[in-house]
């Protein structure tokens, strides 16, 4: 690539002593003014004795850019160099990137601190910049998609100035410096941006001809929890040399990772190796082993507790299930690079022990979530499920990689395991939500909530979900309202064979579906031989009038002033996502689906041609008879989830002075003591009564199943409406929360439809 380079040699054969050739922890400050017009504009530099441990400054300029002028804005009278583009482009590349960059002696080290400029744009209403920092052969990224005041014309402001703290970031020990890439500018002579005041800011170390050293510094955290080994031996390493930790817990405690001081974590293996490129400290953090139990539960209350839980259990296989309570709070992994040194690389932990219970205080109040900097289906979950036997009830996990509108896979669970159940969960995400990754694993998922844009759920295996509510997500939320089409299911069934173990794919019966985008579909096939069925299906007002796109043709309709009709041969797509070998056409089946007034709006007949590698025409309407084979109990034989994750009811509740009892309805495994719905205590489920330590506050009391999980709470005085008469369905609210349940303890996702008897705040509502 042709550039235009400025280099500004420096005078480094200077008579000096050879104490003047070591820099120790110089404090050092590069600055070009840019009011020339060039980029043979020299810098300068404080102090002066720093010259000599600089190899050159340059100033380069992609091929992409004209040469620059310069310009002084209209109000400030600032001059500053303006770059103007050869070639309009829409993204950041060498091309079009301007480079204050300074390359270092043999022997001498740069740690920046803050690097700052000011800018303008030109007589433009477009144009933007992005701005990363070069550390060597590195880079990292400082800002994106910036787009500065005007500096002349119409709308003309003040200078737009930007400061980046650059605390942390590893030394350079050849080059470093700033690069400005300038994009989405119109091509002309006095359109671009303009640069000026850079400032770059940090300390110089080493000598020069001499190799760099460092120190690595290692701590245990608390002190005395376990030993910490260095190979090779420390404390101080020439530059690149690759260390390996490797550490021993003490007894009575159990390692929980390698972090930084301010507690960003590098691993969470046993063993954690790096090249040394900076003087380094490292914590070995540990938890004392057992010391979050409650009763049979570890109560945890934060990210690291969590991951301090999960591995004490993955360590020590059992056969018994096991309990993890988490409670209300914000578990937060933080930014998460794919792939991390030492990470976990499916995702940021994973469960593969067998029967391992994971229950949240409440779906609304516990949210685990991720920010990924890339995408990925496999890598970026914050949870990953090996283990058989896995239960999920009453959390949120919540995947926010940065989704541009297309593409985005970011999982917000995947689960690799067998007889997962999930219960009043809420998983959150844009693209690929839920990643079901098991070839032939039979999965439940009960009044849960799903929300996404591309087949948010999708993969493989055998899939119920019942009763749970499916969000189509705004596409494109930075266009406006409704935005962009979304796909719910994308089936990767591995069995031909629908009555076999992993034929029958996905199946939704009694789902909930909403729409926030332009229009959506039911899905479609992935690969394999895809599966899928939506019975009983309700949709809202949105989803009713927004069901349809085609999308071998991409077309769509923006009217949605009324409810039009349904165009029958879009509820679906009918091409597969992939038309591979072993991609066959897929197998999709509807029935009773209605509006929210209980009218049906699934057509009569629907007769459709699905293409893949090959194609089937059929027809996708099931009669009543036809729907036995999608029962729960003809597509898991030999496993009940539904009654596993079955909730129990206490029934009464009562404060007597200190001493707070209950009842119920059934066995509990155990009761969780909550005070104005703050966690306070888990008792024994043999246990009727619990002494309060005084504390003012509204008491409740909430049942175990056999799961683990906990159904809605008694407050105290109140008794639950199995016992209690009153409501009538005009008192039901529209919220999408779980807060509906039947008599026998199992809850609605939304507003209950049917004709039955429903729990509703402690009362009892007839449904007639």
């Amino acid at each position: 690539m042709k550039r235009t380079v400025l280099i500004a040699t420096m005078l480094v054969g200077l008579l000096l002593s050879a104490n003047a050739q070591t820099a120790d922890n110089m404090s050092s400050v590069i600055s070009w003014s840019l009011t020339e017009g060039t980029i043979t504009e020299a810098p300068s530099l404080y102090p002066e004795t720093a010259y000599q441990f600089i190899e050159k400054v340059e100033i380069t300029a992609g091929s992409g850019l004209n040469s620059p002028v310069a310009k002084t804005s209209e109000i400030e009278g600032i001059t500053q160099t303006m770059f103007p583009v050869k070639t309009k482009t829409n993204s950041a590349s060498d091309a079009n990137a301007v480079r204050f960059l300074i390359t270092l002696r043999n022997g001498i080290a740069f740690t920046p601190t803050k690097v700052s400029f000011k800018a303008f744009r030109w007589k433009t209403d477009k144009g933007n910049f992005d701005a990363t920092w070069i550390c060597d052969n590195a880079v990292k990224t400082l800002a994106t998609g910036i787009r500065p005041n005007r500096g002349a014309g119409s709308g003309a402001g003040n200078v737009s100035s930007y400061s980046y703290d650059l605390t942390g970031t590893a030394a350079s020990e050849q080059q470093f410096g700033l690069s400005i890439n300038i994009y989405n500018f119109d091509v002309a002579a006095d359109k671009g941006l303009s640069l000026g005041d850079v400032i770059i800011e940090g300390t110089l170390f080493g000598t020069v001809g001499q190799t760099l050293r460092y120190t690595l510094n290692v701590s245990v955290s608390p002190e005395g929890a376990g030993t910490v080994t260095a190979n090779p031996a420390g404390p101080e390493y020439d530059s690149h040399t690759q260390v390996t930790l490797t550490q021993q817990p003490t007894s009575g405690y159990i390692f929980t990772g390698w972090q930084t001081p301010t507690g960003k974590i590098l691993s969470t293996s046993d063993s954690y190796s790096f090249a040394i490129v900076g003087n380094t400290d490292i914590v070995a953090t540990y938890a004392t082993q057992q010391s979050l139990m409650v009763g049979d539960y570890i109560v945890v209350g934060n990210i690291d507790e969590l991951r301090t839980a999960i591995k004490e259990i993955n360590g020590s296989p059992s056969a018994t299930r096991r309990f993890i309570f988490l409670k209300n709070g914000d578990y937060d992994y933080g930014t998460y690079k794919n792939p991390e040194s030492g990470a976990d690389p499916y995702g940021r932990d994973t469960i593969t022990a067998d029967n391992i219970s994971l229950i949240g205080q409440s779906t609304e109040g516990v949210t685990i979530h991720i920010q990924p900097t890339m995408a990925s289906v496999s890598r970026t979950a914050p949870i990953v499920i090996f283990g058989t036997g896995t239960y999920l009830q009453d959390f949120t996990l919540q995947n926010n990689y940065a989704y541009g509108g297309n593409d985005g896979q970011a999982a917000a669970l995947m689960d690799k395991g067998h007889h997962t159940i999930g219960k009043n969960m809420r998983l959150i995400s844009r693209q690929d939500t839920y990643y079901s990754n098991t070839d032939y694993g039979q999965l439940y998922f009960e009044t849960s909530e799903f929300h996404g844009t591309v087949d948010y759920i999708c993969g493989r295996g055998d899939v119920y979900f019942n009763d749970c509510r499916l969000m189509c997500v705004n596409r494109q939320p930075s266009q406006g309202e409704y935005k962009g089409d979304t796909h719910i299911g994308a089936p990767y069934t591995i069995v031909e064979d629908f009555d076999q173990p992993g034929g029958h794919g996905y199946i939704f019966n009694n789902c909930y579906i909403d729409c926030k985008s332009k229009t959506w579909d039911f899905g479609r096939g992935w690969r394999g031989y895809p599966k899928m069925a939506f019975l009983n299906s309700v949709l809202s007002a949105d989803a009713a009038k927004r069901l349809g796109n085609d999308q071998t043709s991409g077309k769509a309709t923006d009217n949605y002033a009324v409810v039009r009709e349904p165009d029958y041969t879009l509820r679906v797509g009918t091409k597969g996502i992939q038309s591979s070998s072993d991609s066959f056409a897929m197998l999709f089946y509807e029935y009773n689906t209605l509006d929210e007034q209980g009218n049906v709006v699934s057509p009569a007949s629907n007769v459709l041609t699905f293409t893949a590698s090959n194609s089937a025409t059929y027809e996708t309407i099931l009669q009543p008879s036809e729907t036995s084979r999608f029962e729960l109990r003809n597509v898991f034989p030999d496993w009940t989830p539904d009654e596993d994750c079955r909730q129990v009811l206490v029934t009464t509740c009562q404060l007597n002075g200190n001493t707070l009892t209950w009842t119920t309805n059934e066995g509990a495994k155990a009761f969780l003591i909550e005070r104005d719905a703050q966690f306070v205590d888990i008792v024994d489920g043999t246990t009727a009564s619990y002494t309060i330590d005084g504390t003012s506050g509204t008491y409740s009391v909430r049942a175990a199943n056999m799961m683990g999980g906990f159904g809605p709470a008694c407050k105290q005085g109140e008794t639950t409406a199995i016992n209690a008469v009153n409501g009538s369905p005009a008192d039901l609210s529209s919220s999408t929360t779980q807060q509906y349940y039947t008599l026998d303890g199992r809850s609605i996702q939304g507003k209950p439809t049917a004709a039955g008897i429903y729990i509703y705040q402690g009362r009892k509502i007839i449904i007639r």
